[in-house]
């Protein structure tokens, strides 16, 4: 098939998420290598955000998909009732070389969203509650439960919504009405609000409370010092879960197998997915401590799906792991950090329509505004459309291809770029966002 078939079969007999169907023009790639992607005109683009934060490894490895093809012969797939010589396997890396230390055992899935839905259900059979905490402006997937603990106007909850689903106050600063002094000042007062609401709530009646590592597709929002520690007390004091949905911000997309690592936190439950196999096969997870592992030796899991702990994924994943130990991908991530900040600060003092860059390790996101001190998204251009799709398409010119949300773009390249790379990447930058100044 050319290129114009494979677009109008497409637009034709499949449906694409997140878009009307009718406008929508999908980039029709004919073939990826590393950080990137080509399409069938020969036209190169490099991969800003990793597809969706998962290709970390990159793309075409060829011992990951080496071992799919050999798990593939040897056993495709299995029900989930039954085991094998992987799973068996990948959940002792996951736990004994990867998880925190107070981490038991792992539950696979096939992705981030039914990762987090498992984790609702884990919680609330554990803790006999109901309710289930988790903040706005954050992102869990959009499955109808992951959907309701989702914080967003913008994909907000299918109606009607799930009762128990209770959202509080996110502690992002940059665009909060009250200035703190310092990081501890502000961390005080979330943490005050949060308990409040706890209380007000019912302690006795909250199974679980969601909170993503790092805020993801929501623009990368990192916590004020000790917030994370803080929220660790609060449910060790009310006996909540906490669950630290990973999917974005695990596999070393922070520096760390997970982010929470970095700040010293031990969850009873992380969910995980996207960077586990760098999407070479559907797979995502849940892993939970002592307490709750052992609460479901003797009381049966409530719910169970044909695709859990499929084999070709968890082959995929045993592979990118040994992948990211071989290419001692943790110290590229932590070499580069800096040099990533460097440059996200660059751009931001260069062009007067970014208002914030916010990264950590290799994750990053770059928010635009049309007034900076009122801190105003740039949520239209100046001919009244869509600011955040045109800037899309503009980087597309430059070679460059990432998504975005509101008036934020994701800036998250796969785990293997090169210092070089990661140079051509932020000239490109500078120039393609000169886009944006434009619509001042």
């Amino acid at each position: 098939m050319n290129r114009e078939e494979i677009f109008n079969d497409s637009k034709k007999y499949t449906v694409f998420t997140w878009v009307a169907q009718e406008k929508f023009k999908p980039l029709v790639i004919e073939k990826a290598e590393g950080i990137y992607m080509w399409d069938y005109d020969g036209i190169r683009y490099m991969d800003l955000s990793s597809q969706l934060v998962n290709v970390n490894i990159g793309f075409n490895n060829e011992n990951i998909i080496k071992a799919i093809q050999e798990q593939a012969a040897a056993l495709p797939y299995i029900a989930p009732k039954h085991t094998y010589d992987k799973r068996a396997e990948l959940g002792k890396i996951i736990i004994e070389e990867i998880a925190p230390p107070n981490m038991e055992k792992v539950l696979f899935t096939l992705g981030g969203a039914d990762a987090n839905e498992y984790a609702i259900r884990l919680a609330k059979a554990f803790t006999g509650k109901d309710k289930v905490f988790s903040k706005y402006e954050s992102y869990h997937g959009s499955t109808y439960g992951a959907a309701n603990l989702t914080g967003e106007a913008e994909r907000s909850s299918p109606f009607p919504t799930i009762s128990g689903f209770i959202k509080f106050q996110p502690p992002h600063l940059y665009t909060y009405d009250i200035q703190f002094s310092t990081e501890e000042e502000a961390t005080k007062h979330f943490l005050s609000r949060l308990e409040y609401q706890i209380i007000m709530e019912g302690s006795d009646s909250i199974a679980a409370l969601f909170i993503e590592s790092v805020t993801g597709s929501n623009g990368t929002y990192l916590y004020p010092k000790g917030y994370l520690k803080g929220v660790r007390k609060l449910c060790d004091k009310y006996e909540i879960v906490m669950v630290c949905d990973e999917v974005m911000a695990g596999f070393l997309r922070c520096g760390e197998w997970f982010a929470c690592q970095a700040e010293g936190i031990e969850p009873d439950i992380i969910t995980f997915a996207k960077g586990v196999n760098s999407g070479y096969a559907p797979l995502g997870g849940v892993i939970i401590n002592k307490k709750i592992a052992d609460y479901f030796d003797v009381h049966a899991l409530p719910s169970g799906l044909t695709y859990n702990s499929h084999a070709l994924g968890v082959a995929a994943a045993i592979a990118c792991i040994r992948e990211y130990q071989r290419l001692d991908i943790k110290t590229n991530v932590q070499t580069l950090a800096g040099k990533f900040a460097q440059g996200m600060e660059k751009l931001k003092e260069k062009h007067l329509a970014i208002g914030d860059v916010r990264y950590i390790g290799l994750f990053g996101a770059i928010e635009f505004v049309t007034d900076r001190e009122k801190h105003t998204s740039m949520l239209k251009g100046k001919d009244g459309k869509p600011f955040l799709s045109q800037m899309i398409a503009n980087l597309y010119k430059f070679g460059l291809a990432t998504f975005g949300h509101g008036a934020t773009i994701m800036i998250a390249p796969p785990l293997i770029i090169t210092e070089v790379q990661l140079e051509e990447m932020f000239g490109a930058l500078e120039e393609a966002l000169t886009f944006a100044d434009e619509q001042l």
